[in-house]
């Protein structure tokens, strides 16, 4: 329960209420988290409710686009859950990620999931249901919204013309191969969104180019 919920007299809300509130405080927590290296055009972190309010746009929209075979409907539910185990285990840095810190971050999630049903599986159930089903990958459409997923963050660096990169001390050759590698993971699970993946590298090829210009400034000042 919340401090807020504590405060209640008993009996005075059902359970139902009662979950309703916990789930409300959910959504501001996840309000709360911010990114590791995203920040908005102004400089503001880039919080987890911008990345996924992105992601839900984009998402079922190129999915209704690119493939006819996809429910967008259900990409867009995928994308409103894809990122709600960091409610609990806050957001991980990735880009320099190796295998201990990939193995931490699995157990911190599946601890988070754990703790999304405990909270609303016997009242609200979709919930926890909709972050499981997320997160065991199995439909097209739940790999589908994690290829997009991977647009989001070259979408955010584009908008801030890779500031934030070049100011963390991201390099273009560092850059470039990070995004290699994370397109050859994505070929593993998403090989057959084509039309997303040409996006994505795309997408990865300008942001490259952008970050070397910006380079090749520094160095003439």
């Amino acid at each position: 329960m919340t401090a807020n919920q504590d405060a209640l007299p008993p009996g005075a809300l059902t359970p139902l209420a009662r979950s309703v509130l916990a789930a409300g405080e959910h959504a501001r927590d996840f309000a709360l988290v911010s990114r590791t290296l995203c920040e908005l055009p102004d400089g503001t972190p880039e919080s987890d409710t911008d990345h996924t309010v992105m992601l839900a746009w984009i998402a079922p929209a190129l999915a209704a686009a690119t493939e006819p075979g996809l429910d967008p409907g259900l990409v867009a539910q995928f994308a409103l859950v894809h990122d709600a185990v960091e409610v609990f285990a806050g957001d991980t840095f990735t880009l320099r990620i190796d295998a201990a810190g990939r193995a931490a971050k699995k157990a911190r999630e599946e601890q988070a999931v754990r703790r999304w049903h405990a909270s609303l599986g016997a009242t609200l159930p979709w919930l926890p249901a909709m972050i499981s089903r997320y997160e065991a990958q199995r439909e097209p459409e739940a790999r589908f919204t994690r290829a997009a997923d991977k647009l989001c963050p070259v979408i955010s660096h584009l908008a801030c013309e890779s500031r934030d990169m070049h100011a963390f001390g991201v390099t273009a050759a560092e850059l470039e191969a990070i995004l290699a590698r994370e397109m050859s993971e994505m070929r593993q699970y998403a090989g057959e969104f084509t039309r997303l993946l040409a996006l994505r590298a795309e997408l990865s090829a300008t942001l490259v180019a952008m970050l070397r210009d910006r380079e090749r400034e520094a160095s003439l000042r």
